[in-house]
């Protein structure tokens, strides 16, 4: 939790994978979703739903 999310993609592969989705998992009114990294995407929104539905599958 303490790296930013470059940092964390640069340690765990060297590199961001292309076509790899960068962003943070939370938990908004009881709901699980991912909220994409400003950092790699210069804005903070909810995941795209494929990204989403992802998470909440593995995440139930």
């Amino acid at each position: 939790m303490a790296l930013p999310h470059v940092e964390f993609v640069r340690r765990a592969t060297g590199t961001r994978p292309e076509r790899a989705w960068v962003g943070t998992v939370s938990k908004l009114d009881g709901e699980v979703m991912g909220i994409t990294s400003k950092y790699f995407y210069d804005y903070q929104l909810p995941a795209p739903p494929d990204v989403n539905a992802a998470i909440k599958e593995l995440f139930k």
